[in-house]
């Protein structure tokens, strides 16, 4: 089956190869990239991006520093830090309480996020412009 959503994870994955570092625990197999994104007047900005075959695109940032009022119309969902650990399973033990793949960042792994769900190539771009701090072309 293909993945209709193959091109925009394509776009984005290709855009933050070019313009960011590689996280230093590396990529997820093939469910998730994680990224340090460089960004203007202030320290890099941690993203991941859900790139799971036949699901929709997802990119993870930390909330910290983002201007959302240059992101109008495409709703970021808020992820408060105070979820990650916020329930226990069945065996006892504390769930984590977002994808895997964030685990494994310093800041993004328990600190306020933000989760986008971009459906055009448009809005990738803006998402990533806006959190690397620069205007768009």
């Amino acid at each position: 089956m293909t993945d209709p959503y193959a091109a925009l994870k394509k776009h984005c994955q290709e855009r933050l190869d070019r313009d960011a570092a590689v996280h230093g625990s590396g990529h997820q197999n093939v469910h998730a990239r994680r990224y340090l994104l460089p960004r203007t007047g202030a320290g890099p900005v941690e993203v991941a991006l859900i790139v799971k075959p036949g699901s929709k695109l997802q990119i993870w940032c930390e909330a910290d520093g983002v201007d959302l009022s240059r992101l109008s119309g495409l709703r970021p969902e808020r992820r408060p830090g105070s979820e990650t650990y916020a329930t226990v399973g069945a065996s006892g033990n504390q769930r984590y309480g977002r994808h895997s793949a964030l685990q494994a960042f310093d800041r993004l792994h328990r600190g306020d996020a933000l989760r986008f769900v971009p459906e055009t190539i448009g809005e990738v771009d803006r998402i990533l412009d806006t959190l690397a701090g620069r205007s768009a072309p």
